[in-house]
């Protein structure tokens, strides 16, 4: 595959990262029953629901892995993406490339825990987990910004755009 389509691919995935990001916050991660309760959560639902419950340092790491983390990927993607070609900031997109690259999978965090709430958390008429539809549009997004970063590999930061290549 050459650079020219391997930039167009990795913008393609930030515009789906982006767009996936939209129902991940807005629907239910999971849904939770205790006792005979039932309460849906989004991710900041969670977040709120960790404050709450006197579990501040979890919801820092969670709010950190579920909102900071997508967000300032999606936003050094397509910043890195839009300067392609440009010989703007070259040196400072090549640290921010790899800074992408660093932090990565740390954004999963959100999902390996409601993974791991899934399968402990079956205590029959007591409580319940279930994962729900936003946990795949947030898996989805994670994934997207992921292919992305790894696709945009930084030796095309310093390229020159071929001609007609927008």
């Amino acid at each position: 595959m050459t650079d020219h389509l391997k930039v167009k691919l990795s913008r393609a995935l930030t515009a789906a990262g982006i767009i996936l990001y939209i129902p991940a916050n807005f629907l239910p991660v999971m849904t939770i029953t205790l006792t005979g309760q039932v309460e849906s959560l989004t991710v900041m639902g969670g977040v709120f629901e960790l404050y709450e419950t006197g579990l501040v340092p979890v919801a820092a790491v969670v709010f950190l892995a579920s909102v900071v983390v997508p967000v300032v990927k999606l936003v050094s993607l397509s910043w890195l993406l839009g300067l392609h070609g440009s010989e703007v900031n070259q040196s400072r997109r090549m640290k921010v490339h790899l800074f992408l690259i660093r932090i990565g999978t740390w954004a999963m965090v959100d999902i390996f825990l409601l993974s791991i709430l899934v399968a402990v958390g079956q205590l029959g008429i007591l409580a319940s987990v279930q994962a729900e539809a936003g946990a795949l549009f947030f898996a989805a997004m994670i994934i997207c910004t992921l292919y992305a970063a790894d696709i945009y590999k930084t030796h095309m930061i310093w390229q020159q755009p071929m001609p007609n290549s927008t």
